[in-house]
């Protein structure tokens, strides 16, 4: 964790999301600063993943006040010194944000003392032990890299090991020291206990460390305390999302059931359930992987369309209600939705009766450029393994006055030999709704039952695909 740091300054908004309701009280927060020659001095504060500044105020001979008559919210606030831009950190645990400091700008985590927060002086106290346990193990770690006894790295490595316990051990006397406080559960949050022994393979041991990691991994750390969002990145951003991108399968499942728990977990904590929920439906808007679309439809139908996300304007709230019925119909897994078009001749065919092992569905646009350079792609993938009962059922999405020129694309790019067809009775097919088309190309694999097993990947994606399906032999 950063303490005396330097942050590019326009990251710094101006802002007054940590004030709560009125209060008598307000906050006070004095300030001395030897060796300081700014006239000015800001407070900020963090929010998730960003950072804020709430309050600038006037430096004489190094003494300042931050005042307000707001009560501030729990957290970890920063004092900001120009020109560079540094900054260290305070806690403030609500009410008590009525405190004064003292310490010489040079020399600040060494120097600075805290008056009326007991908060702060176990926050401080942390620090200091651990950057001086830091430099022991930096030591430690040296005289370990020049050694080539066997004897000797095992006794030094057993004294780096000794260190790391008496660490944790230390640390828990602060967390003891400061239950309740703000810098008891930061202090814990931080805490890692020792895995333990497993039996069995080295395969076996490895998955059994994986569970017993995944399952005690928040055990230091209540996503139900609302102090917890104003922490820097790393305390909670930053472990939120390790969990669900490097703890949790990347397979929709998977992240529904973790988001469903870390939600049910924030939950007290309002306004970090707020931000994370807001966070999760947009990531998950735009999924960085094939089939997670899923997980957006999930927490659409399960928070927003519940009540459970309140604070939306309604505008907005139908906008992704919408979009969640739209992409439902074609999730990975679900049956492909069955429509009419015509070939060429103007003869109808479904979707569903075209018969084949495995159907490659493609929607294209004959003005379109990165069809331009796909569906002649898609000629070539057939026609190297027209050996193997795939189908590929090619369908322009022009209608009306432009679907005409559906053919004369077919003929310029040599698609015949795919089953090509159109709507030419002016939209009746629905396509365009069923399959939430809004580009193109859109790709779509799907078994003899029409089941949808892969979508959005492009034409060279498909030789892998059908190789991992065991379609295609591994070259």
């Amino acid at each position: 964790m950063k303490h005396h740091s330097s942050i590019s300054f326009w990251m710094l908004t101006l802002a007054v999301l940590v004030t709560g309701e009125l209060a008598a009280q307000g906050y006070e927060i004095k300030g001395h600063l030897d060796n300081f020659s700014e006239d000015t001095i800001y407070l900020g504060y963090y929010y998730g993943d960003k950072q804020y500044l709430m309050d600038t105020t006037a430096v004489t001979e190094g003494n300042f006040i931050f005042e307000g008559d707001d009560t501030l919210r729990s957290g970890v606030y920063l004092v900001v010194m120009p020109p560079k831009n540094t900054f260290f950190q305070v806690l403030v645990d609500g009410s008590k944000a009525q405190f004064s400091f003292s310490a010489d700008h040079k020399k600040l985590n060494e120097t600075i003392a805290f008056e009326g927060s007991m908060d702060n002086e176990i926050f401080y106290e942390n620090m200091t032990y651990i950057g001086g346990k830091k430099k022991e193990a930096e030591m430690l770690t040296k005289v370990l890299d020049s050694l080539s006894s066997p004897t000797e790295k095992a006794n030094v490595q057993g004294q780096v090991e000794g260190l790391g316990k008496g660490v944790i051990a230390y640390q828990k006397t602060l967390v003891a020291k400061g239950d309740g406080l703000l810098s008891g559960a930061l202090i814990a949050s931080g805490i890692t206990e020792e895995l333990p022994e497993f039996s069995g393979t080295d395969d076996e041991r490895q998955v059994q460390r994986y569970r017993h990691f995944k399952k005690h991994y928040w055990d230091n750390l209540d996503l139900g305390d609302p102090r917890m969002l104003l922490t820097p990145q790393n305390m909670m951003f930053d472990r939120v999302n390790y969990y669900i991108d490097k703890l949790t399968p990347q397979h929709p499942d998977s992240i529904i059931i973790s988001l469903d728990l870390l939600l049910s977990q924030m939950e007290p904590a309002e306004e970090t359930y707020k931000f994370f929920l807001i966070k999760f439906i947009n990531d998950y808007a735009a999924p960085k992987f094939v089939g997670l679309d899923k997980v957006f439809v999930h927490l659409a139908d399960t928070y927003y369309s519940t009540g459970k996300a309140p604070w939306i304007e309604e505008k907005q709230l139908a906008k992704i209600l919408d979009e969640a019925r739209k992409t439902k119909p074609t999730l990975i897994g679900a049956q492909a939705p069955n429509f009419t078009v015509q070939l060429r001749d103007s003869t109808d065919i479904s979707l569903h009766e075209f018969d084949h092992e495995f159907t490659i569905l493609v929607f294209w646009a004959h003005d379109c450029g990165h069809c331009k350079e796909s569906m002649p792609e898609l000629v070539e993938f057939m026609s190297k393994h027209q050996d193997k009962d795939i189908g590929a059922f090619s369908v322009c999405t022009k209608i009306t006055k432009d679907e005409a020129l559906c053919w004369d694309f077919v003929d310029e790019k040599g698609l015949a030999d795919l089953t090509n067809a159109s709507d030419m009775k002016g939209g009746l097919s629905r396509m365009h709704s069923l399959y939430n088309i809004k580009k193109t190309p859109k790709l779509f694999v799907l078994d003899r039952d029409k089941v949808i097993l892969t979508k959005g990947i492009s034409v060279d994606q498909l030789e892998e695909f059908f190789t991992r399906q065991g379609v295609f032999e591994s070259e």
